[in-house]
């Protein structure tokens, strides 16, 4: 059995720019740190962004992003990727696609344990291929560093009522939200998110974008969930074993 090596996992489409993000990408934004009857209510991106990192170090969680497209004929096209954490850092990463998302992509599964990928994908005719590499995957599978880029792009303010903070924000710059490589100048960017216990529970971005080859202008939502957060870790699949990879 032939054996691959990878040097990380395969790149986000959607996530493009999650993994390492350090710099400020030229950005401007200087959030203001916004009192609450409460306490302090931080709009900081990267306080925020460490801080969710490290409510959920060590613990088991599914944090799904799911982008859709929305064409002006009500037609709706979406990306959805799902990361199911363990508590020791195994995960399974899911991809699912619904067309006609204006970019090229797959459906797919990865688990990830260790410095093992095991990669599983399934033809139209139904047939399933699995494979497997050397990789040490998601440096952050908190997606982090991704929030963190995603906040920047927009002038927040927080609100602290029942024990959560709400985040809300309008685009002050490009839009920070990756977008699928068919479409361009994303714009008039609104943002909502619900921090709990440090953690994003949701955060949803609604902006609108233009699809230069049909000529038209669609709706963009980003949606982050966060949830079961110190549950059951996820079960390795049946499938990943090296004695069922493709040689």
């Amino acid at each position: 059995m032939a054996r691959g090596r990878a040097v990380a996992v395969v790149a986000l489409l959607l996530l493009a720019g999650c993994q390492g993000f350090e710099s400020d990408g030229g950005e401007t934004v200087t959030p203001a740190t916004v009192p609450t009857a409460s306490g302090e209510a931080t709009t900081d991106p990267a306080a925020i962004a460490d801080r969710h990192r490290q409510a959920l170090s060590n613990r088991s969680y599914t944090t799904t992003v799911a982008l859709t497209v929305e064409y002006e004929n009500a037609t709706t096209a979406r990306l959805i990727d799902e990361f199911a954490v363990g508590s020791n850092g195994a995960y399974r990463y899911q991809r699912r696609v619904r067309d006609p998302y204006p970019q090229a992509a797959s459906n797919f599964t990865i688990w990830q344990n260790g410095s093992t990928e095991f990669r599983r994908e399934t033809a139209e005719n139904g047939t399933a291929t699995v494979t497997v590499s050397d990789s040490v995957g998601f440096e952050d599978v908190t997606l982090s560093g991704f929030l963190r880029r995603v906040l920047r792009g927009f002038d927040l303010t927080a609100a602290r009522a029942n024990g959560q903070t709400q985040l809300t924000g309008e685009q002050t710059g490009p839009l920070t939200v990756p977008l699928p490589t068919a479409l361009r100048d994303g714009r008039d960017g609104t943002l909502e998110a619900e921090r709990r216990d440090g953690i994003v529970r949701s955060l949803t971005v609604d902006a609108q974008a233009d699809h230069p080859d049909s000529d038209q202008s669609v709706t963009v939502r980003m949606r982050v969930t966060v949830k079961r957060v110190g549950r059951t870790d996820p079960e390795r699949p049946a499938w990943a074993t090296e004695s069922n990879a493709s040689g």
